[in-house]
């Protein structure tokens, strides 16, 4: 994963029909262009590569989401802001995006996964 100069966008040969198929799919990528405009109009000036590096890492991390404890009759879990991994262990950042607040939770790196 990464740019190269005859391949500045990141993109790779794929093909993801069967998740195309799912309205989730095409959520997630209207999800993640609303993110691009975001970003740009925040001009937080990420590289392409780094772009795909906090995809990964936001991809990666969602099975480590959590609820904030001060908006419980919230419908959306957060992802975590921020992690350090060490000796099997997770420590996730959270900020919830209705309150505020901030805190943190330790995960096992043993956590289920999609696979």
């Amino acid at each position: 994963m990464g740019t190269t100069a005859d391949n500045p966008a990141g993109i790779r040969t794929f093909d993801n029909q069967s998740l195309a198929r799912l309205p989730e799919y095409q959520l997630a990528a209207a999800a993640l262009n609303d993110l691009v405009q975001a970003i740009n109009k925040a001009d937080i000036g990420l590289t392409q590569d780094q772009w795909l590096q906090a995809v990964h890492d936001l991809t990666t991390a969602i099975p480590f989401m959590d609820m904030c404890s001060r908006c419980r009759d919230s419908l959306h879990a957060q992802a975590p802001a921020a992690t350090h991994i060490k000796g099997g262990w997770i420590k996730a950042a959270y900020l919830c995006h209705t309150c505020g607040h901030v805190w943190t939770c330790g995960w096992s790196t043993d956590a289920p996964n999609y696979t």
